[in-house]
This record gives structure tokens, sequence and C-alpha cells, in this order.
């Protein structure tokens, strides 16, 4: 009698979990049944194969070409008139000096600027200036002078594109 119920509830059981795979399995498709997406992407572009087989992207437009000319030179002398005016105040507390001073800043200036104690910057007031000295040929640099009541100061100011805003490099005496 127990080999019996035994074989009762091993039947159960295997009928049980028969029935448990079953709806897991997925369904058999039908005629309705949509098509499974494709593992494979479609490109939205193509490259182009120059030079052999090497594959490039697709090309930008070209930038603009920065020139020397009235809008560029006034935004250099504001920058730089700004620029001198932040740097020059030594009464200031370090955080707020730098603070105000870092947007106009490269990246590599400012992590220098942020070394400098405004204290110990010996400009307090910019006397006449900027002078703009651009560099023949090269309309991404410009040194702007500043007569200040601790001397002749210059600030050298970047950019990278003629779009691109000018950014400061250097803020030191004429002389250094």
């Amino acid at each position: 009698m127990i080999r019996v119920l035994h074989k009762t509830m091993a039947a159960a059981a295997g009928a049980a979990l028969a029935l448990a795979c079953a709806a897991c399995a997925p369904a058999a498709p039908t005629a309705q049944t949509a098509q499974a997406p494709s593992a494979t992407p479609t490109p939205s572009w193509t490259a182009s194969l120059s030079g052999g087989d090497h594959a490039q992207a697709q090309s930008a437009p070209p930038l603009p070409v920065p020139s020397w000319d009235a809008a560029s030179e006034q935004g250099a002398k504001d920058t730089a008139a700004k620029a001198m005016a932040l740097f020059a105040r030594p009464r200031v507390d370090q955080r707020q000096w730098i603070t105000d001073l870092a947007p106009m800043l490269s990246p590599a200036y400012r992590t220098e600027a942020e070394y400098i104690n405004p204290a110990r910057v010996p400009v307090s007031r910019v006397l006449s200036g900027p002078a703009l000295q651009a560099s023949s040929g090269d309309p991404m640099t410009v040194k702007a002078v500043f007569t200040t009541d601790a001397g002749e100061w210059a600030v050298l100011l970047h950019r990278t594109a003629a779009a691109q805003p000018w950014l400061v490099q250097d803020i030191a005496t004429e002389d250094a």
C-alpha cells in the first residue's frame, strides 16, 4: 500500500512539474505573432573609406577661421579689463577673489590662481589700459598691458576658436 501511495504521489508530482514547465515554455509562433527585433542594429550613417580599408567618421563642418577684427579686439579689451579689475583687489577674501575671477581663467591658470593670496597682490588700482599687443598672424592670443599703482602689468589672453570666449592665461608684471 505504501508503495502504491508512493508511486501515485510521484506521478502527481511529475504531472505538476510538467504542467508548470509547459506554462514557462514560449508559445508556438502563429501567423499573428510579430517578428522579434533584429539583434544587429541598423546604422543611421555609413563610414566612408579612404586610404585603404581604414574607416573614418563623418566629417564635421569646418570651424570658422578666427580673425583679428573690431569685435575680437573689443572682446579682448573687455575681458582683460574685467579680469584685471577683479585681480587687483588685495583686501578681498581669497575664496571670494578666486570665485569672482575663475570664470574668466583658462583651466591651467585657474589651478595656479587658486594658490594666489590676494593680500600679497601689490596692485590695488588700475590707472590706464588695456593697451593690446596682438601677435601678427595669430588672432587667437593677445597681451593686454595696464598701468597700475604697482607699475606695468600684463594679462595674457587666448581663445580656442573664433566663437569661443577670451580666457586669461596669465596675469603678471610686464617685465616678468
